[in-house]
């Protein structure tokens, strides 16, 4: 009779453990990260008699969580570069909406400008078409230094969320650190029996990293996590996490460059390249790829256009009979160009809208040949550099416009194609690790009828028990 209650009571715990994990997996069905548990149970070594064999129950070797490490490294690599294009897509839309906004855009004054030139050239000698000359100028100029401000807020706008990625990162790789620590803690059996509770909170502080910054991981022989980052450096390793840092470039104080400070006091200076993936990853790129690349086309644009249109207006003769000056006020060289451009005159008589004395043909207040000439720069393709060539201003400027457009379009088609392969990865997932209430109800039953079998079991010996010590009464 002990061999049937130890039986019975071996059922009784194995019913119990499975019950104690389906509730445990119901209660949690929407706790994000959780991967569903199932306890593993295996019958006990059988006894020997000389009849054969006797089973002696059951026992609960573990509890383990259904996770495929395949499965989870898929959703991390779409995950990362999901949130890559996101945010990337996120800062080009700004400056989208910024180069092309017909209010705010460079073409809209452009073309008022050029008008005012065509009125000087129109009626030359007439005062207030050339002071409207000026004023649209004006105009032109602070749209020029109105973008450049807009782009150094956007700049600024992205290195600030550079720097705050590069602080939730380190914040998460504290963590994930202590989690390693609390798992070995509490693992003392080993790696083979698993705190899967843990496992699952250190795997959503990994997913969590991963969406700023595309991460590996391998899992060591003792159960903790080593994180590494970019083409192999360490992050965490074991309870001992490194730290990023963001600090002036030395060439460009307005950039921030990111530098892997370890624990033991050394600083390693790490180039944008390495971080793929990620809204860290998503934000570097916005700003190599394309962000300074239009400052340095804007600026291109302003330093060609007033170096030209100044040449060709100091050709020119004003109508007190002086050679023209400088129109605009410009550096010497493209950088900062955009930012700096003024207008450099401002009396409306210094307009040298009249041809040089040396040229042909009468000069007088009605002579418009030099007014003509400022007017064609309009369309002149070799006004302005553009890549290996030169443009047009209107034409560069539209090139630019374009450019980001075009930009804009290929990375909200490659994320909308990113979410689509992240849906699937998780579903895979999901199938796996995912928790299905209607299963663990089903489970929920069975488990409890095996609980009250095992019951019966007992019941059952308790009785023949007492027959037995009836009979020897």
């Amino acid at each position: 009779m002990a061999g049937l209650l130890s039986i019975g009571l071996t059922g009784i715990n194995s019913s119990q453990a499975n019950l104690l994990t389906t509730s445990h997996n119901i209660t949690n069905a929407n706790t994000p990260g959780y991967h569903r548990q199932t306890a593993i149970i295996t019958t006990n070594d059988p006894q020997f008699s000389g009849a054969g064999f006797f089973g002696q129950g059951s026992r609960v070797d573990a509890v383990r969580r259904q996770y495929d490490q395949f499965l989870g490294q898929q959703v991390l690599s779409a995950s990362a570069r999901k949130e890559e294009l996101s945010a990337y897509d996120a800062q080009l839309g700004q400056l989208d909406n910024l180069l092309a906004d017909p209010s705010a855009g460079l073409a809209p004054a452009l073309s008022d400008f050029f008008k005012g030139v065509q009125d000087v050239a129109t009626n030359p000698a007439s005062i207030p078409g050339r002071q409207a000359l000026i004023s649209k100028a004006e105009s032109l100029a602070s749209r020029f230094n109105g973008l450049d401000a807009r782009l150094d807020e956007i700049s600024s706008l992205t290195e600030g969320q550079i720097a705050s990625a590069v602080e939730s990162i380190d914040t998460y790789a504290r963590q994930i650190a202590e989690m390693n620590q609390q798992i070995g803690t509490v693992q003392v059996a080993g790696p083979s029996v698993q705190a899967n509770d843990l496992l699952d909170q250190r795997d959503t502080l990994v997913a969590e990293l991963n969406k700023l910054v595309k991460v590996s991981t391998v899992t060591e022989r003792d159960g903790s996590l080593s994180v590494f980052v970019g083409s192999g450096q360490a992050l965490v390793v074991g309870a001992t996490a490194s730290e990023l840092a963001v600090k002036p470039d030395p060439s460009d104080p307005l950039h921030g460059t990111i530098e892997l400070r370890t624990a033991g006091g050394g600083a390693v200076p790490l180039p944008d390249s390495l971080f793929t993936g990620g809204q860290l990853g998503g934000l570097l790129k916005f700003r190599s790829e394309v962000l300074d690349t239009t400052r340095g086309q804007l600026d291109q644009i302003a330093f060609d256009f007033a170096t030209r249109f100044n040449e060709q207006h100091r050709s020119g003769l004003a109508l007190n009979g002086q050679l023209g000056g400088d129109f605009f006020s410009i550096g010497t060289t493209a950088a900062g160009a955009a930012a700096g451009i003024r207008i450099a005159v401002s009396d409306p008589q210094a307009v040298a809208a009249a041809a040089d004395a040396s040229d042909p043909g009468p000069v007088g207040p009605s002579d418009n040949r030099n007014a003509l000439a400022l007017a064609a720069l309009q369309t002149d393709k070799s006004v302005v550099a553009v890549g290996s060539g030169k443009a047009a201003i209107g034409s560069a400027y539209s090139q630019l416009v374009s450019s980001v457009g075009n930009k804009a379009r290929e990375v909200q088609i490659g994320l909308k194609a990113q979410e689509a392969q992240l849906d699937q990865a998780t579903a895979a997932q999901e199938a796996l690790s995912g928790v299905n209430l209607d299963e663990e109800a089903a489970n929920l039953i069975r488990y409890q009828q095996s609980y009250q079998a095992a019951a019966r079991v007992m019941s059952v010996a308790g009785t023949l028990f007492d027959e037995i010590l009836s009979i020897a009464r």
